[in-house]
């Protein structure tokens, strides 16, 4: 099947996304059986080799894709390309509404109960309110990649 310039830009940043966040979330949940102050470091690390390589990767991917479909890339977007990006903004918007929530209750439960975090071995992933609310950025992404991917497959 034949796709358009957005579609496959839309592809390139799932499996982007997919990859790179993948590897780091998996390195980041090693993490809980090292020393406190090792494991800070290396998620610091980690974090930052992440951003830099997901903008470098959407860099010259989306450029390559850019420069080989030059003629569609002047194009604006039309109207079903406008009504997909508000479905799957909405769709997104909805995951990343309960990954907030989700980071708000941990919040709260261990502003009343601190002595909970001690008890689970899990729980001692460094900055882990911040990752949880990368993830529910993350999946909020994906859910409105794959989204848009679903649209465009269907025509909808």
């Amino acid at each position: 099947m034949d796709m358009s310039l957005k579609e496959k830009s839309t592809w390139l940043s799932l499996l982007s996304t997919v990859s790179v966040f993948g590897y780091y979330f998996y390195n980041i949940i090693g993490l809980a059986e090292l020393p406190e102050n090792e494991s800070l470091d290396i998620a610091l690390a980690l974090s930052i080799k992440t951003i830099t390589a997901v903008v470098m990767i959407e860099i010259l991917f989306q450029s390559l894709l850019a420069i080989s479909n030059h003629r569609e890339a002047t194009l604006g977007n039309d109207e079903r390309d406008k009504l997909f990006n508000y479905r799957s903004t909405s769709i997104a918007y909805s995951v990343l509404v309960c990954g907030v929530f989700l980071t708000l209750g941990r919040i709260v439960i261990l502003e009343y109960n601190p002595s909970f975090e001690e008890g689970q071995s899990s729980w001692r992933i460094p900055l882990l309110t911040a990752h949880i609310l990368l993830l529910s950025f993350i999946l909020a992404e994906v859910s409105r990649f794959a989204a848009l991917i679903f649209f465009y497959r269907r025509a909808y």
